[in-house]
């Protein structure tokens, strides 16, 4: 079993770009739509629904259009809420800047395919609790560089590598899922997690609370699963943040 095992969390996300709450179809900037202008004003309301985590994606940052950092770390300073924060975190600088702060977590995508090293070279400076990897797929295709890429390897065998250079946890995306409200893909992050044996955080799809519910039911009798994150139907008006923290502990 693995060490980390504990159950399952809940990540509201908040998806930025140029310091809006926006979310995104299947990643691609042309489809986007503005939620609110506040990004401060969602997370309180997070907070008072009783969420302890925030997931923050600077997709200014993964397009390579600029940068949300000192944003997500006031999100960090200001709200109750730990933050867990990835996009365009691709060098031990990115790192150091988000790290040696508030926030409590960062998530390297691209950099984690094309450079490992950097990956354990993290995970033996801040431990693998505050060290993700994204890693965002179509099929067992993954993307890089804000998807626009492939990599060219194989899921399963990225995460086999990545577990082998120190890396705990994952955020898996179905990036054909993502913002798509199409219930998440479940069965590949188990099978991810018993292949690698990563701990996945599942991201992309969900769009209703039986999918909170059922990711909570996959992690107490199949283990493997961390948590999930839950973003356009929270906005939608779909999933209720405080119901969903019941359905995944229930």
């Amino acid at each position: 079993m693995n060490e980390l095992r504990k159950e399952p969390v809940l990540l509201p996300a908040i998806d930025l770009r140029q310091g809006r709450c926006v979310r995104l179809e299947k990643g691609d900037a042309q489809r986007e739509t503005v939620y609110d202008t506040d990004p401060f004003r969602v997370a309180e309301q997070f907070a008072e629904a009783g969420a302890e985590w925030l997931h923050v994606v600077d997709l200014d940052a993964a397009f390579g259009e600029g940068s949300n950092r000192r944003l997500i770390r006031e999100l960090a300073e200001r709200t109750p809420l730990q933050v867990q924060t990835g996009g365009g975190l691709r060098t031990e600088a990115d790192l150091e800047e988000v790290l040696d702060g508030p926030v409590r977590r960062a998530v390297i995508g691209t950099a984690a395919v094309e450079d490992p090293s950097l990956v354990e070279r993290a995970v033996q400076r801040w431990g693998v609790e505050r060290t993700v990897v994204g890693l965002d797929a179509r099929g067992r295709r993954p993307a890089v560089r804000g998807w626009r890429e492939e990599s060219g390897m194989d899921l399963f065998d990225l995460g086999r590598l990545l577990h082998a250079r120190g890396a705990r946890i994952v955020v898996y995306t179905d990036i054909e899922r993502d913002g798509m409200l199409a219930g998440p893909n479940l069965e590949t992050s188990l099978a991810l997690a018993e292949a690698t044996g990563l701990e996945v955080i599942v991201s992309g799809g969900v769009a209703r609370l039986e999918d909170v519910e059922a990711v909570g039911r996959a992690a107490r009798e199949r283990g493997g699963i961390a948590g999930v994150i839950v973003g356009k139907a929270i906005y939608e008006g779909r999933v209720d943040v405080a119901d969903a923290l019941r359905r995944l502990r229930s």
